[in-house]
């Protein structure tokens, strides 16, 4: 099982998904990935640029993770992408505590300016 991120292209047929609706406004963004399982896709990201050298995590959707392991390995890609981006910090805003968590143990800080809002630093 390898899990990749792959942006999204106009071309790409998103009907049969069953998030297609969150998706079809960002078609036209280069800032959406597609997360496939072994090239089914099972989810999809948004970036957006907030600031200067700053991206945020905007949307984050996927269907059924076979377990918890997956969901870390998609965070850990998306740190990968977003360090080729040339960004001082990748900000998550979220108050589920189980995400809050897991984004402690990834290294990501309380960001002081955004309520709910956590940063992973990048050198």
């Amino acid at each position: 099982m390898r899990l990749l991120l792959s942006q999204l292209k106009l071309e790409e047929d998103l009907s049969n998904l069953p998030f297609n609706h969150l998706i079809k406004t960002d078609q036209t963004d280069s800032s959406t990935y597609l997360i496939k399982d072994n090239q089914e896709i099972i989810g999809f990201i948004n970036l957006k640029n907030v600031g200067q050298n700053l991206m945020k995590l905007d949307k984050f959707v996927i269907c059924k993770p076979d377990h918890s392991e997956q969901i870390i390995e998609v965070f850990y890609h998306i740190l990968e992408l977003v360090e080729k981006e040339d960004v001082d910090h990748l900000l998550i805003e979220t108050d589920q505590e189980s995400l809050v968590e897991l984004l402690n143990w990834l290294g990501f800080k309380r960001w002081s300016e955004a309520h709910h809002t956590y940063g992973y630093p990048y050198p």
